[in-house]
């Protein structure tokens, strides 16, 4: 398995310090991955094999169009994808491309238990879990989703930062 650095706590040690990555990054490195991911997917006809799969009245379409609301095998896709490419490697193509990496709240690598809770979120139910984190006081400090929060993990940015202020027990970016 791949280590990544260690790193540790704002007010412990400033040399190796936790700077959690703002809103703004963190959904520009999910529509990332929702691009790379629905490019492949419609390069493998995800879709056809999905209608010959799944029974029509679980997809649902768009009236006049033949555009399914939700597809049950892209989100499971997504699910895969995000688990194991953040526990394994701690980071997705999109968090790589903007120096993003999911860590437990030590600052370690993600156990495959936590990156499969905080996954479901981003692949299934990403509104209602970010509303109720922003909504929510205690994922709120340290700029959790909520299933963020249920699986101990934040986002963090790594690399030089100049522009960080105190964000709890962490750094942050504005």
């Amino acid at each position: 398995m791949v280590k990544s650095k260690r790193f540790t706590r704002a007010k412990k040690d400033a040399s190796h310090r936790i700077v959690l990555a703002n809103w703004g990054r963190r959904a520009i490195a999910w529509f990332v991955d929702y691009l790379i991911l629905n490019l492949m997917l419609g390069y493998f006809g995800i879709e056809n094999i999905e209608m010959s799969l799944v029974p029509s009245f679980l997809l649902p379409r768009v009236s006049g169009a033949n555009i399914s609301f939700w597809s049950p095998l892209s989100v499971l896709v997504f699910f895969l994808y995000w688990t194991f490419s953040e526990w394994y490697l701690g980071r997705s193509m999109g968090q790589l491309l903007l120096n993003l990496q999911l860590v437990d709240v030590d600052g370690k690598n993600p156990s495959l238990k936590a990156a499969a809770i905080q996954s479901v979120g981003k692949s299934l139910l990403l509104p209602l879990d970010c509303l109720a984190g922003w909504v929510y006081k205690p994922c709120r400090r340290n700029r959790q989703r909520l299933f963020n929060r249920l699986s101990n993990t934040i986002v963090i940015f790594i690399g030089e930062s100049n522009r960080t202020i105190k964000h709890g027990d962490y750094l942050a970016e504005p």
